[in-house]
């Protein structure tokens, strides 16, 4: 009993040093090995003072020392012997903490993972944090049985133990994180994530928390080395750009919409895996800024009045020249400008992809767009090799039509969204009419406030410009895809089967569509063309149905292809992804859903007025 109660009063150090002599006594009574007689001392393996194995000898080997020095060395020697002993039982009693967290564990990983876990009252993305940044650089490159070493074990210790004292300080505090910022991290991949909200919890200053989130999501802040406060500086100004005519639909919540569609478009698709870092940072910039210091007015409207940006810009996309313009003119501004890290080259390639992207929403290219897309993927005599060495040659081809479809994309999201969206866009083509109205101008489409059709118009702006588009954008990514993955097999870096992306819009624009028809008076249901003033003329409807049945080829175009074009009932079918041919080439077949007739062509200006 007296034994018992001996054994309990040791402490856990006292046992580990008996328990360790002891293994040390038996090794040494164990039989050895014959050494080589030519073996020279230099060769022999010396025993690692630092090996776990070692430490307790140690402690006993420096309090004999001390002891022995107490009455031959000086003061000094004796505070050197215990700081060492001090040093070494702190080292003691981290090692017993792993040994009995990792009891039954025998992995190398498997150590710094529990050590880690250990730590208790540190949040979970801390801990994540701690085996995604400590365990790759201690245990990135394995070996077969070596055990790791200990220095790298006190250096994870330390470390974890760094960050548990700063978690627990900071935990003690409320932290401040704002509802903006909670609706961001919770909603910013969902595709019908209510702006308009996000917008009131942030004050009406959308970007600052917006931007830099965004960045982060693909690494570019730390990439880039961005000035945090640059870019908020930034992005206030941007803001203030927006609000400067306090527009309806043209302002800085319209800016956000896009970015957050431009991010899911690229991220949920996996197109961004195909885009290099400084195109992500130019199509999500230009996404931001596309319609900064927007007038509320179209650009037919600048170039009938002969505005000062119309002298500017030479009646040639007037307002998206100035909206790329400003945007970098506030880079000028003092504090302002986030990407001075960058090198030359990478800013003068984000400012070319900026510069094109934003010049390509003006909707008076957007059948050319289309139809170059078109031309490229669905030409009966496209191979998979030519459609490669078109996006090799045109990525910025496939980035502008992705911001394009973001502009224009608020029927794609849910009804409440995107009749909110219509509202306020009317609204202002309304404020645009009455100032057409008070300078004695006629009325452009959809702008006189008491003629307009706003559901015709908005079935038709569905037909012919949204569900091509959208398609067609869908259609574009399953194509990279498939070259993806084709490659991939072919050097054997990985097997992939080929499978469409997944189309989040189609349910939704299906949806409005289908409302809108519901508010649309029978007479009125076949396809419209709103003319002057909005009003759609009786006489006009024959004709439409006749162009939409029988529409019109042009003889001497090389880019058209009259026998690939299909009837508006075919254009209703789905059809399949594309597929390879047996024994030949792959290619895409044409899907008839994207192409658009010279019909659709032919109303273009009407529902142009549509458009944002």
């Amino acid at each position: 009993m007296a034994k018992d109660e001996e054994t309990v009063k040791l402490s856990y150090s006292d046992r580990f040093r008996e328990k360790m002599k002891d293994d040390f006594d038996e090794k040494e009574d164990a039989p050895k090995c014959q050494n080589n007689e030519n073996e020279s001392p230099e060769d022999k393996i010396k025993p690692d003072p630092l090996d776990p194995k070692n430490i307790a000898d140690s402690i006993i080997r420096l309090e004999e020392l001390k002891k022995a020095s107490l009455s031959k060395t000086k003061h000094d020697s004796d505070e050197v012997l215990e700081q060492a002993l001090s040093i070494l039982r702190h080292t003691e009693s981290i090692i017993s903490s792993i040994r009995r967290a990792s009891v039954g564990m025998v992995s190398e990983d498997i150590e710094a993972q529990t050590m880690i876990s250990s730590v208790e009252d540190t949040p979970k993305a801390v801990k994540e944090w701690l085996a995604a940044t400590f365990t790759k650089q201690i245990f990135g490159r394995r070996q077969a049985v070596e055990p790791p070493k200990f220095r790298s074990i006190v250096q994870a210790v330390r470390a974890s133990m760094y960050v548990d004292k700063i978690t627990r300080k900071t935990s003690q505090a409320p932290v401040d994180v704002s509802p903006a910022t909670l609706m961001l991290q919770d909603q910013l991949n969902n595709w019908d994530i209510d702006v308009f909200k996000y917008d009131g919890l942030t004050g009406n200053k959308p970007f600052r928390g917006l931007f830099g989130e965004v960045l982060r999501r693909y690494g570019l802040v730390k990439r880039f080395k961005i000035n945090l406060h640059n870019l908020e500086n930034y992005c206030a100004l941007v803001e203030n750009g927006y609000n400067l005519h306090g527009n309806p639909y043209h302002n800085a919540i319209h800016g956000a919409d896009v970015l957050i569609t431009t991010h899911n478009l690229i991220s949920s698709t996996g197109f961004a895996s195909w885009m290099t870092d400084i195109e992500i940072l130019a199509l999500l910039f230009s996404a931001m800024i596309h319609d900064v210091e927007h007038t509320g007015t179209t650009n037919n409207f600048h170039i009938c009045t002969s505005s000062p940006l119309t002298i500017m810009y030479n009646d040639r996309s007037v307002l998206e020249n100035h909206h790329i313009s400003s945007a970098y003119r506030y880079l000028d501004q003092p504090d302002s400008n986030p990407f001075d890290k960058l090198s030359k080259d990478d800013f003068r390639e984000m400012r070319g992809i900026a510069v094109e992207a934003v010049l390509g929403t003006d909707m008076s290219a957007h059948f050319t767009q289309i139809k170059n897309m078109q031309n490229a993927l669905f030409n009966p005599s496209t191979t998979t090799k030519d459609i490669a060495a078109f996006f090799s040659v045109n990525r910025n081809t496939a980035m502008t039509l992705i911001l394009h479809c973001a502009d224009i994309s608020h029927p794609t999201k849910t009804w409440g969204l995107h009749k909110k969206w219509t509202d306020n866009l009317m609204e202002e083509f309304f404020c645009q009419g009455d100032k057409e109205t008070s300078l004695g101008l006629p009325n452009s489409p959809l702008c006189n406030r008491t003629e307009t059709l706003v559901p015709e118009s908005q079935v038709g702006f569905i037909d012919f410009i949204i569900v091509p588009s959208m398609n067609l954008l869908g259609d574009m990514f399953d194509a990279l895809l498939l070259l993806q993955n084709e490659e991939a097999n072919a050097t054997g870096t990985k097997s992939v089967n080929y499978k469409k992306v997944d189309r989040p819009w189609d349910n939704r624009l299906s949806e409005n569509r289908k409302r809108w028809k519901e508010l649309v008076t029978p007479k009125d249901e076949t396809p419209v063309t709103p003319a002057v003033n909005g009003r759609v003329k009786e006489e006009e409807t024959e004709s439409v149905k006749e162009k939409v049945s029988h529409p019109p080829t042009k003889k001497n175009s090389t880019t058209d292809q009259p026998s690939s074009r299909k009837s508006s009932s075919q254009r209703n079918s789905q059809t399949d992804a594309p597929s390879s041919l047996n024994g030949g080439p792959k290619i895409l077949e044409e899907d008839p859903k994207t192409v658009s007739s010279p019909t659709a062509t032919g109303q273009s200006a009407a529902v142009v007025g549509a458009c944002p």
